[in-house]
């Protein structure tokens, strides 16, 4: 949980100002661990909570509306003084600005005692959920990268990619799962274990005759003949150039019969690079330029590569901002020896405050001016955290970027602290992995009694929205009553 303070800076002296605001700092370091963290915002209209020094309504409307005011907890700067002293964010109701705003202050209070705060991850009155090969969910499941069945669940895989770039979405996940069932199972599928395989969740008589070909035959013959057709192969090879997806891919194969790489050259011969519109801003990558890099991109990055970039990162960091520490997520996390591509979390201790915020930007920008970095292929930024919004992963800050020389993609994730370990969970997949980590949550309500909305902006009971804040992946596990599975076991894709 956030709370956004905006300060009033009317009869405050700057000394004041700086004060108040270094108490944020202050109250943030040395908070008790279930409290919430402050977060100055910039603009009264996203605050919680308003800190003003102004005690006449007459005075107070010349730096904020009164129909705004009447809707936000607006206290005296003793309010945050006593936060800082006590490490806990104290209920606003007797520190009322004005008496006009007392009974506004107090309903809007984000700590009014009625609210409640952050819920305690308190002893377990309830036995933790064991990992066991035949579950219904991935992650409740170990999955090695290598399987005593890789080859079978491989050629799974290539049925299971037809229907994704055929956008039959159904189909390719009820593939995904089956072979996220064969990545857990401990032991060789041979037709003595048919029977046992046969009652595993997610397989059906359809895919049971798959397995049962593959036993006798050594090979699926769907997947062989879908491997060797040309539409699979095209919009394969596509789909490796970033920017194209499969409907594109599909659109460009049935409606411009384009079938090679020198047709894809062709039809994009127009487009032309962007020119970056100051000498320290990265340019976009376009169509032409991703085509012209398909190898280089599409060539695996060994993890001692990948070790040496994040190390470079780190010392950039350093001198950016002091006190960032970052994590290389992804496949590397989950005991890859090859990535595709790069993923980091970076996180602060202060981030979130104005000095921090744009620290994605920031970092594509300094790499950028070294000449580590020469493209910027996506930004997305921060948005406010909503326990009851629906889309997922939203309250971060990600640019995706191309790096100079090896032509690596690597992409920068700012997060909140107290979101970091939450998205560390998500980001290292694996897909199904983590899908399945979010189903739990929901299905558990029918499980357990109790449910959970799992993304991150937190873990929130859904019966009332209540929050709770893990401090480590470990207890993301704890509150969802599952047994802890560390990232080399979550490998439930191919």
């Amino acid at each position: 949980m956030y709370i956004k303070v905006y300060i009033i800076r009317a009869k405050l002296s700057t000394e004041e100002i700086l004060d108040l605001m270094s108490l944020v700092d202050q109250y943030n370091e040395h908070r008790y661990q279930a409290q919430p963290e402050l977060v100055l915002c910039p603009h009264p209209e996203e605050a919680d909570v308003v800190i003003t020094n102004v005690h006449m309504r007459q005075r107070l409307e010349r730096h904020l509306e009164w129909v705004l005011a009447s809707e936000k907890a607006v206290v005296k700067p003793a309010w945050l003084r006593d936060c800082a002293a006590e490490r806990t964010a104290r209920p606003c109701g007797s520190y009322f600005a004005l008496k006009d705003l007392r009974g506004s202050t107090e309903r809007h209070c984000p700590l009014a005692p009625s609210e409640g705060e952050f819920l305690s991850i308190s002893p377990r009155s309830e036995p933790v959920e064991r990992v066991n090969y035949s579950s219904r969910y991935a992650c409740l499941r170990y999955c090695p990268l290598e399987c005593p069945n890789q080859r079978l669940a491989q050629q799974l895989g290539v049925i299971q990619r037809s229907r994704e770039l055929d956008s039959n979405e159904t189909s390719a996940l009820s593939y995904e799962r089956a072979i996220s069932v064969i990545k857990a199972f401990p032991d060789p599928i041979t037709s003595a274990r048919l029977d046992e395989v046969s009652k595993l969740p997610w397989i059906g008589g359809k895919m049971l005759s798959k397995i049962k070909e593959y036993i006798v035959e050594g090979d699926i013959s769907e997947s062989q003949a879908i491997a060797e057709s040309e539409q699979f192969r095209t919009l394969s090879l596509f789909t490796q150039v970033y920017g194209i997806g499969p409907p594109t891919a599909r659109r460009l194969y049935n409606e411009h019969n384009l079938r090679t790489i020198a047709d894809l050259d062709t039809h994009f011969s127009d487009d032309r690079a962007e020119s970056p519109s100051s000498p320290s801003t990265a340019p976009v990558l376009t169509a032409k330029r991703a085509l012209s890099l398909r190898e280089d991109l599409n060539e695996k990055i060994p993890r001692e590569e990948v070790e040496q970039f994040h190390s470079i990162v780190v010392e950039e960091l350093q001198r950016l901002l002091p006190g960032c520490s970052s994590t290389i997520v992804g496949g590397y996390r989950r005991g890859k020896p090859q990535s595709t591509d790069i993923d980091i979390v970076v996180t602060h201790p202060r981030i979130g405050s104005s000095r921090t915020h744009g620290l994605g930007d920031a970092i594509v920008k300094l790499l950028y001016e070294r000449g580590i970095v020469t493209h910027v292929l996506h930004v997305s930024s921060f948005h406010a955290p909503d326990a009851l919004r629906t889309s997922q992963w939203d309250d971060l800050e990600k640019v995706m970027t191309l790096l100079d020389r090896s032509r690596r993609l690597a992409s920068f994730i700012s997060v909140f602290p107290a979101r970091t370990d939450l998205l560390l969970t998500h980001r290292t997949g694996s897909k199904m992995f983590e899908r399945d980590l979010r189903l739990w949550a929901k299905e558990r309500q029918a499980i357990r009694t109790v449910g959970f909305k799992f993304d991150s902006s937190g873990i929130f009971r859904r019966r009332d929205s209540k929050q709770y804040k893990p401090n480590s992946e470990r207890e993301i596990f704890d509150i969802l009553g599952l047994e802890y599975i560390g990232p080399t076991l979550r490998n439930a894709d191919v």
